[in-house]
């Protein structure tokens, strides 16, 4: 499979999403704060290159609530929660996905820290002055949006952490598999086939793996 070549739940997945944002108010919401904050990331999601984390997902849809109702938006959240499952696992089989999962990993776990850390020291901060005054107001705004981040950074080495040991239990299951004909294995990605060894990254891993990782669709920065 080239970079060119998208797992084809990557864009069903894809597919959905552009109909999702295409329901909602673009210039308000989340929808907003994704575009604004990260267009680049944003795009290449929309383009099926990236899957992004489901909490940016679960944001669109509380923006779809917003626009056409919590009911419409529930019955949406299980076909898009499918859609989004289907479309992560392809995406983590492509050639480099389990140590570009592990490095993504990584970078979450350090997100978190730093909101962590963050958000205890904007307290300490909101402590020491006036309660309703423009430095205790910009304080915590800031605070409000650490918070989100260490919540989404929670919340995506959740996902992570599950991503990477499916397809951890897949590899270790191909290479249980009989050897193709002939006595030689099957080719990575092949029925049978070894696929990507846990926690290791091929040489030439495809853009589409390792792309972003700094962006709404794969760090807490949203």
């Amino acid at each position: 499979m080239t970079v060119h070549q998208l797992p084809v739940e990557a864009g069903v997945f894809a597919r959905y999403l552009a109909d999702l944002t295409g329901r909602i108010d673009r210039t308000d919401g989340w929808y907003a704060i994704f575009r604004r904050r990260d267009p680049d990331g944003l795009r290449a999601c929309l383009d099926g290159t990236e899957i992004p984390p489901w909490d940016v997902v679960e944001s669109l849809l509380h923006d779809l609530a917003a626009a056409a109702g919590a009911v419409y938006a529930g019955r949406e959240s299980a076909r898009a929660r499918a859609l989004h499952t289907a479309a992560a696992a392809a995406h983590d089989r492509l050639p480099g996905g389990a140590g570009a999962l592990q490095e993504r990993l990584e970078l979450m776990l350090r997100e978190e820290l730093h909101a962590k850390g963050r958000a205890e020291e904007l307290l300490r901060l909101l402590a020491g002055v006036p309660e309703r005054g423009p430095e205790a107001e910009r304080l915590s705004h800031e605070l409000a949006w650490t918070r989100d981040d260490h919540a989404r950074a929670m919340a995506r080495i959740a996902e992570l952490s599950a991503r990477l040991a499916r397809v951890n239990a897949e590899g270790v299951e191909a290479r249980g598999r009989p050897a193709g004909p002939a006595g030689h294995g099957a080719p990575p990605g092949a029925p049978g086939g070894t696929g990507p060894l846990p926690g290791g990254l091929p040489e030439a891993a495809p853009r589409a793996a390792t792309a972003a990782a700094d962006s709404c669709c794969g760090s807490a920065s949203t």
